[in-house]
């Protein structure tokens, strides 16, 4: 009897104890990174699609120089390259994953040098949900704030590719010590997709009625009427409403390059701050021949209002 009093108490204490550990513990706030007045070191939270991908702690965040990135980051050397690299993108794509050099080589050519494919193959997240790794070596031509530099240092890079529908999610990390470890490669294959963070969530019915008329506009393919919805001082990583408008007219990842019939856009993510409101979620499209239509990143993160008409504004702080 005395040994199971004494064996009670015990998990009791041990109980109590974890509990308290527990307690003290610092939750993880998986608000999306780009909302998040103090995100968590080392993690980046995506709005729509939902997922997480872990880095060094040390690591800084930096702009983004691709048009399609959600996050940048690096871990500088003092006096040297800053090396490693570490990008995140979101983007729609009409692609299988296996033909990434069509989507990603028109952009390396003007970034990189001397490129060299070292290995290409299939691969899967940690959750079993099919990707792409591809390993390069390359010169870079640039350095991460788009300056030109000489006699930069080989560089060894590694693509880890997944999608959702027809959204890519590419995690590229690159580093002039040779060969990727398996350090980096810890980083890429730490992404993971968060379940239950799709549910719509209600915005203000300005905000609607501004979403319902860029999708009317982003199906009728008038580009004139669709850069009506975008405020002039919009920035987006890499690109202003200009380089924007050309996407529209002439990249063949556009809704309107794709044949888009049908749009509805759903919110995912909704904060209001002032005169702007951070967003995030995804339009439903179709195009000719398509019975299920597929879903596309709505990427822009911050909506403004001018003179009364909500506009995009882009992800500039």
């Amino acid at each position: 009897m005395k040994k199971l009093i004494v064996l009670a108490l015990l998990m009791a204490v041990i109980l109590l104890v974890t509990a308290l550990v527990h307690a003290q513990a610092p939750a993880v706030d998986l608000k999306p990174t780009f909302i998040n007045p103090t995100p968590t070191p080392g993690l980046y939270v995506n709005g729509w699609p939902a997922f997480t991908v872990s880095y060094p702690k040390d690591w800084v965040e930096i702009p983004s120089l691709s048009p399609a990135g959600v996050f940048m980051a690096e871990a500088s050397r003092p006096g040297t390259y800053p090396s490693p690299v570490f990008t995140i993108a979101v983007y729609a794509s009409p692609f299988p994953l296996e033909e990434w050099a069509k989507v990603h080589m028109p952009l390396w050519v003007n970034v990189f040098t001397d490129i060299k494919v070292l290995s290409d193959k299939p691969s899967q997240l940690k959750d079993g949900t099919p990707a792409r790794e591809v390993e390069v070596e390359f010169v870079p031509k640039i350095d991460v704030t788009g300056r030109s530099i000489e006699n930069a240092p080989k560089n060894n890079g590694l693509l880890l590719l997944t999608k959702k529908d027809l959204t890519w999610v590419d995690v590229w990390l690159s580093d002039d010590k040779g060969k990727m470890g398996e350090d980096l490669k810890k980083v890429a294959y730490s992404l993971t997709f968060l379940q239950g963070r799709e549910e719509p969530v209600q915005v203000p019915p300005d905000v609607r009625a501004f979403l319902d008329m860029f999708c009317a506009d982003m199906v009728s393919g008038d580009v004139k009427a669709i850069m009506v919805h975008y405020s002039d001082r919009f920035r987006y990583s890499g690109s202003n409403k200009t380089f924007t408008e050309q996407f529209w007219r002439n990249n063949p990842e556009s809704p309107i390059q794709m044949g888009v019939i049908s749009c509805k856009a759903t919110v995912t993510v909704f904060e209001p701050r002032g005169d702007k409101a951070y967003i995030d979620g995804f339009y439903l499209c179709k195009a000719k021949g398509d019975a299920n239509g597929w879903k596309i990143p709505m990427t822009f993160q911050q909506i403004i209002n001018e003179h009364g008409q909500w506009k995009w504004f882009g992800n500039q702080k």
